[in-house]
This record gives structure tokens, sequence and C-alpha cells, in this order.
């Protein structure tokens, strides 16, 4: 393995701000409206426009062994009927890939579950740490008004799988809706166990 020369971060979360960074990624949404539980409400928003829910800032590092990724993550606030924005969510490709987030700005909820359908979910707000274990799938949704604004770090030889997402799959078996102007945990109604 080749030396890699030690670097610094700047990172501003008001307004958000990651440098240098060597990838953007940018979910709106309609590139993942399928993840929430009422994809027509989702398509009425989309007549009105395609708002971005969440972008992930991730910092130059290489994808191997060895190495942490440092990534910051904002999701925009907002809803789609009653469910509110959140990340697409993922579970890693390794046994050995635990993940940290720390909050820098807003609230939200962080929903963990695992391949034997345990389920936890995690406060997010500004002096949060969330640890998630290996083996843990996690999503995090932006309960609040304003951004949800966080950083985190994982293995970086260890990639996103998504692929229990989306409609006919097993999905999150959690989702967070506005009740009575408050967020609440409830089972999803449309994940296939």
């Amino acid at each position: 393995m080749e030396i890699f020369k030690p670097f610094d971060i700047d990172y501003t979360y008001d307004p958000a701000w990651f440098e240098p960074k060597s990838l953007v990624i940018r979910r709106t949404l309609e590139q993942i409206y399928d993840i929430f539980i009422e994809p027509d409400k989702a398509m009425t928003v989309l007549k009105k426009g395609n708002p971005v829910i969440v972008d992930v800032y991730m910092a130059p590092i290489p994808e191997e062994a060895g190495h942490l990724m440092v990534f910051m993550t904002i999701i925009y606030p907002g809803k789609v009927g009653d469910e509110y924005y959140m990340t697409k969510g993922h579970i890693h490709d390794s046994d050995t890939a635990p993940e940290v987030y720390i909050t820098l700005k807003g609230e939200g909820k962080l929903l963990m579950q695992t391949s034997n359908n345990d389920c936890f979910t995690g406060e997010m707000k500004k002096g949060k740490i969330n640890y998630i274990p290996s083996g843990w799938a996690h999503r995090a949704v932006n309960t609040g008004k304003e951004v949800l604004i966080f950083l985190g770090t994982y293995p970086a030889e260890s990639k996103r799988d998504y692929s229990f997402i989306g409609k006919g799959k097993k999905n999150f078996l959690k989702i967070v809706v506005e009740k009575d102007g408050l967020p609440e945990v409830i089972d999803n109604p449309v994940s296939v166990r």
C-alpha cells in the first residue's frame, strides 16, 4: 500500500461547507421517491418541482483497507405526505464496518435494523454521537424545520448496499411520520417482512 499523505478537512455547518471533497452525492425526490410509503404523494410534490432531499460530501480518501472514509451529510427539511425527508438508507457489505455519526445541526431520528428484524431508533441532535454497529442497516430522517447536518466515518473499503430498499423488497421496518405536529416512529405498512 502506498503511503497516503495526511491532510486537513475544513467544514462549517452554517452554511454547510466541506473541503476538500472528491465526490458530492445529491439525491433528489425524483431519484428516491420510491423509498416513501406513499409514492403517489411524492409524484404530487414532483409536479411542483424536484426538491433536493440529501447532499453528501465525501472526503478524498482511498476506498481501501487501512483508511477511514469521512463525510458530511445534509438532509433538507420537508415531508412527502406525513413522512419526513430521509436518506435512502443502506447497510455495509462487510461484517466489520461500523459507522459513527456526529450531529452538528438540526434534529432527527436514526432508524437502524438487523437482518433478524431487530430495530433501534437513535436521536440525532447537536451534541449527540450515534454509533452504528456492523450488520445494522441505517437511515437518517430529518424531523425538524431546518437542515439536519452530521459528520460521519466508516471503514473506507466498505461499500454501501442499497439492494434491500424499494417497492416489494424488505425495506426498513420502521418509518418516521408527523402525528399531531410531532415526529412518531411507526411500523412501515408496506415493508415486506
